[in-house]
């Protein structure tokens, strides 16, 4: 996963894009009592290892959730979408209760169960099943790697 996000922030510098830095660790510990107290769901230590790499992505058509960010509080360049914020807003549509999302495309949302196992893709609107991954580290390195 390091390889991937390492090309991706170079093709962000080189472009100018903002890019939002590592979250710390007591970011990270923070998020995960979060998820687990607001909707009873258990961070993926893959996600977690992704956001000590970037505290949260927004790049070609992938955002994935940051630790820290809210609409009252956003990251660098308005970057909004952490994983807090981005589930409470998706819970006010029915359906969505049943699992975490850990981002998003502009067609499908990127979910786990509760307990942070079966990542897969989801379409938005029907919450059909799209793409399933072996890990939520596999499904970060094969989106990203499809924009780079």
């Amino acid at each position: 996963m390091q390889a991937v996000i390492e090309q991706v922030s170079a093709d962000q510098l080189k472009y100018g894009e903002a890019r939002q830095g590592p979250a710390t660790s007591e970011q990270i510990e923070r998020v995960r009592a979060e998820v687990k107290a607001h909707f009873g769901a258990t961070l993926p230590s893959d996600f977690a290892a992704f956001l000590a790499l970037s505290n949260g992505l927004d790049y070609n058509g992938l955002v994935l959730y940051g630790a820290t960010q809210s609409e009252a509080a956003p990251g660098p360049n308005g970057f909004w979408q952490g994983l807090v914020a981005s589930n409470a807003a998706w819970r006010d549509g029915p359906g969505h209760e049943h699992y975490l999302v850990l981002g998003e495309t502009d067609m499908d949302l990127l979910t786990v169960a509760l307990d942070g196992r079966s990542p897969v893709l989801r379409d938005k609107v029907s919450g059909d099943v799209n793409e399933e991954f072996a890990s939520v580290g596999a499904a970060i390195d094969a989106l990203l790697e499809r924009r780079l």
